[in-house]
């Protein structure tokens, strides 16, 4: 339980993740204070994934099992109630969150305990949201004083704290940003741009204290740069707004609890300001962050859990890579490629019925037994498409692209370069714009055997010696998952659990089997099992005969 902890703290959400589904099984086992601290793993990690409800179950079957009275145990009783209150403001439901975070302060004041500055961030965050959802702007007047109150108490509390008051100031800016849009709908932008300028003082500090706390590619860095992103938009500044948006973008392509509606959202924002700024090619350097995205939320099973919106996000990613190009045609066949993996997704999820509630109560390892005394319904949240429209676009955007890329591949300059990219020229002489991400050096006495990539059903002939390597899948999802033994069999028993080796990674070749299919490789994520056909020997003239 201390290490599922750990891995939190360190944002390793998917270690995290594995250890909790491993651990509550045996908690429950044992009952009594090991469910209770067993579940409230579990709605920690699962709060970190998104997953609201299946949080709120663990929470609301902890309410039920504890011991003791508020009054026996104070302390756990206030940390419950705030945790309560997290989960029903992530499910949009303000109310219930104010009145958790009301029951929160009582529990102390019952026992002679006085308001803390977390007590009064926590009433100004419930107020915050009471006052978005009824658009009531005098209660996101009265949330701004009281987080502005939190803020200066706490740097005279807990000066050391960095974390905290970046995360108090940010809750400052955004409550700012929140009565500013309250004006913005009234039309009045005079009284608007005054609370978006106050704003950007606590939004910018708030990022600063982040980044010098914990470094600018953690999870909690890149969702205060989208924020201080979403300031600079409102102010039309929209330079800033790029920069900004372009570290929230790295962020949220290589960190292990995004979700493609996360992704989306984000992707959306990028492009809009690439337009402000008249510069919709610049959307090339985004790309290859989108790429890891896209492949790591398929290795986390995105694409099997919310097939619509994982297709959603195909769609928009694929606009995104044909604006990159700047009317080249080079990113014509990814773009093609992604969006017949959208078609086929959208299709298998047409033919599936869908449950919400029962797909919330059945969900795999969610671990807890109190989902029937939730008072919330399951809720989506982020980006929806309906799935039959989606369809009906992707299947023609596919069409167009088809012809597209049969007059791209036609064309003169297409043969020219397909020609050199083919022959591994490194694009010296600027002929080639975009590089592969990694590249497979052959040697011209070898170039005939290493074109020719080896059956799956046949040994091959060029399978590299027992020594370093490299994976070179070199083809989507440009990453490999390790097998637990040398077999062809797709069954998801063959497959070792969230053992992904991305392209281009170094591995150990450690010995070949018999059928000279299969090689068993170590590396940083652990051992297993590996077509030898996905290898290339660190030194490119190593082969075993």
């Amino acid at each position: 339980l201390d290490l599922v902890g750990v891995y939190l703290k360190n944002y390793e959400i998917d270690k995290a993740d594995l250890v909790i589904t491993r651990i509550v099984p045996l908690c429950r086992q044992r009952g009594g204070t090991w469910l209770c601290k067993g579940l409230d793993k579990l709605s920690a990690v699962r709060m970190k994934q998104f997953r609201a409800y299946d949080a709120l179950a663990a929470l609301k079957e902890i309410e039920q099992i504890v011991p003791f009275s508020p009054n026996e145990g104070w302390e756990f009783h206030d940390i419950l109630y705030r945790n309560l209150a997290w989960c029903y403001s992530a499910l949009d439901e303000a109310e219930r969150c104010l009145d958790y975070t009301r029951k929160s302060v009582e529990v102390k004041r019952d026992c002679g305990i006085p308001a803390s500055w977390f007590d009064i961030w926590d009433l100004g965050k419930g107020h915050a949201r009471l006052g978005q959802k009824t658009e009531q702007r005098k209660e996101m007047v009265v949330a701004y004083d009281l987080c502005v109150k939190a803020a200066e108490i706490h740097e005279t509390a807990e000066p050391s704290d960095r974390i905290m008051r970046a995360k108090i100031l940010s809750n400052v800016g955004e409550v700012a940003m929140g009565i500013g849009d309250s004006y913005h709908l009234e039309g009045n932008e005079e009284d608007a741009n005054l609370w978006y300028e106050k704003a950007e003082p606590s939004l910018r500090r708030s990022y600063e204290l982040h980044v010098g706390a914990i470094g600018p590619l953690k999870p909690l860095s890149g969702w205060a740069a989208g924020t201080v992103a979403h300031c600079m938009v409102r102010l039309k500044r929209w330079e800033d707004a790029r920069d900004y948006l372009t570290m929230a973008w790295k962020v949220e392509c290589t960190k292990d609890s995004t979700t493609p509606g996360s992704v989306i959202e984000l992707l959306e924002r990028v492009m809009g300001v690439q337009q402000q700024l008249d510069d919709l090619p610049g959307m090339s350097r985004y790309v290859e962050d989108l790429k890891l995205g896209l492949q790591g939320l398929r290795a986390r099973g995105w694409d099997r859990r919310e097939r619509d919106v994982f297709s959603l996000l195909l769609q928009k990613a694929s606009t995104a890579l044909l604006l990159s190009d700047n009317g080249t045609g080079l990113m014509v066949h990814q773009a093609l490629s992604i969006l017949r993996e959208a078609q086929n997704l959208l299709t298998i999820h047409l033919s599936e019925s869908h449950d919400d509630l029962d797909a919330h109560n059945q969900r795999q390892d969610s671990g807890s037994g109190g989902s029937g005394n939730i008072d919330v319904e399951p809720k989506q949240f982020g980006p929806r498409a309906d799935a039959g429209e989606l369809l009906e676009q992707v299947r023609s955007s596919i069409r167009l692209l088809e012809i597209t890329e049969k007059v791209v591949s036609d064309s003169p300059k297409a043969r020219q370069e397909g020609e050199e990219e083919e022959n591994d020229i490194d694009g010296e002489d600027g002929k080639i714009d975009i590089e592969p991400r990694f590249r497979e050096e052959v040697f011209e006495d070898s170039i005939d055997s290493s074109r020719e990539e080896p059956l799956a059903s046949s040994p091959s002939d060029t399978a590299p010696s027992p020594g370093p390597c490299k994976v070179r899948r070199s083809t989507p999802p440009f990453c490999t998952q390790l097998r637990v033994k040398p077999t062809l069999s797709r069954e998801d028993d063959v497959f070792l659990s969230n053992v992904l080796v991305q392209d281009g990674e170094d591995v150990r070749l450690e010995c070949v089997d018999d059928s000279g299919i299969f090689g068993f490789v170590s590396c940083r994520h652990g051992n297993g099992w590996v077509q030898l056909k996905y290898l290339m020997s660190a030194n490119p003239h190593a082969v075993a005969r």
